[in-house]
């Protein structure tokens, strides 16, 4: 890993702001137990949004669009630095980038204090100026490698308008198209990180060698995944589960070869491992005819929130100069996310038990995220224990 040696003058005095992962690891985390609290009490019957947000919208708009993506958005900006050699963002002009995320979070919940409109541009606004500063780095040293991140950020400011406009008609088929699309646009991401890490991380933790990987499969993986995005917005049904089952079988194939039989004893990598696998397996559940919104809740909880978790529990260490040996109660969050989408996937099939197994989701969430803030916190607002930058 590359680490930028800049000065110790030239480094941000507030540690928090010294590198992309510190500010929006910790408070999309905190974001998502806040937003995750309000969902629980308006399902339990206490709505404590304004009267005029849509709580349904604003739940699936938030966790992807304001979780999601500020967890990717970090994880880009911290992982550039080092793909590219170029010093990361950081300072001034981190903080605004963390300002353009936190300001829409925060509007949405002060009744009728800013136009929605307005929330909605700023909101817009995120996802444009992070592949900026992404590409700046990937075009300066002409890493055309990496620039595959900037046209899925496009894509995702586009789904994200699509939401918006479907809220703003009342059309909630668009909601729908811009949601669910940007699920699987930001599980193409995690198909892209994961197929470079995962294997890479288990290689390094156990005795298990890595394969070469099959350019064709590879491939393969992102274009059923496109085509899956575009089945999602021409909204055809059975192109949609053709796509989704084709996807599902690649992306498994592909995991089986990542060294997963020799990650049981790391929690570092098999928390990364069964999360992944949620993803190949929500695309099962569509491809079999099961309602959209329970395979799409297996990504959303397991392959993209439980993969969250994981990689910035390991992250967070490598970053801060610390030995990779998360703190005791971290492998037991693992396994709240992992039981977390059990619940979730079966809160859909099952109708007559759906609010008890969705408040339970909740829970396993609330505790597992909430553990990470807890003990994660501190060092993400402290500088490198061991006096590097970053």
């Amino acid at each position: 890993m590359l680490n930028i040696d800049d000065p110790a003058h030239l480094q941000p005095q507030i540690a928090l702001f010294r590198l992309g992962f510190r500010p929006f690891f910790l408070f999309a985390s905190l974001f998502s137990v806040l937003a995750l609290g309000i969902w629980g009490g308006f399902l339990s019957g206490m709505s404590l949004l304004p009267v005029s947000l849509n709580p349904l919208w604003w739940h699936g708009h938030e966790m992807i669009f304001g979780f999601v993506c500020a967890v990717v958005a970090g994880f880009l900006l911290t992982a550039v630095q080092n793909w590219t050699g170029q010093p990361g963002v950081k300072g001034p002009m981190l903080i605004g980038l963390f300002g353009v995320w936190l300001l829409p979070r925060l509007l949405f919940l002060v009744p009728a204090a800013v136009p929605f409109k307005l929330i909605m541009f700023i909101d817009l606004l995120f996802l444009p100026l992070t592949a900026v500063l992404i590409a700046h780095s990937v075009i300066r040293v002409r890493q055309w490698r990496n620039f595959v991140f900037i046209p899925i950020f496009t894509l995702l400011t586009l789904m994200n308008a699509l939401s918006y406009y479907g809220v703003l008609t009342n059309q909630f088929d668009w909601v729908n198209i811009g949601l669910y699309g940007a699920v699987i646009l930001m599980s193409t991401i995690v198909a892209l990180l994961g197929g470079r890490v995962i294997p890479f991380f288990t290689e390094k933790a156990t005795q298990w060698q890595r394969q070469s990987s099959i350019p064709a499969l590879e491939w393969l993986s992102f274009i059923s995944l496109a085509a899956l995005v575009v089945s999602i917005v021409l909204q055809n049904d059975l192109f949609i589960r053709i796509t989704a089952g084709i996807s599902s079988l690649v992306l498994l194939l592909r995991w089986h070869r990542w060294g997963w039989h020799a990650s049981w004893r790391v929690p570092l990598l098999w928390s990364l491992h069964l999360s992944y696998v949620c993803i190949p397996l929500g695309l099962a559940l569509i491809a079999f005819g099961f309602p959209l919104s329970v395979g799409m809740h297996s990504i959303t909880v397991g392959g993209l929130g439980g993969m969250i978790l994981a990689m910035m529990a390991r992250v967070s260490l490598g970053h801060t100069g610390r030995t990779l040996q998360p703190p005791s109660l971290m492998p037991y969050c693992f396994a709240l996310m992992l039981l977390a989408v059990l619940l979730r996937v079966l809160a859909g099939i099952f109708p007559l038990w759906s609010s008890l197994l969705l408040l339970s989701t909740i829970i396993c969430w609330l505790v597992a995220f909430g553990c990470f803030c807890f003990y994660y916190g501190p060092m993400l607002c402290q500088a490198r224990i061991d006096g590097r930058p970053g």
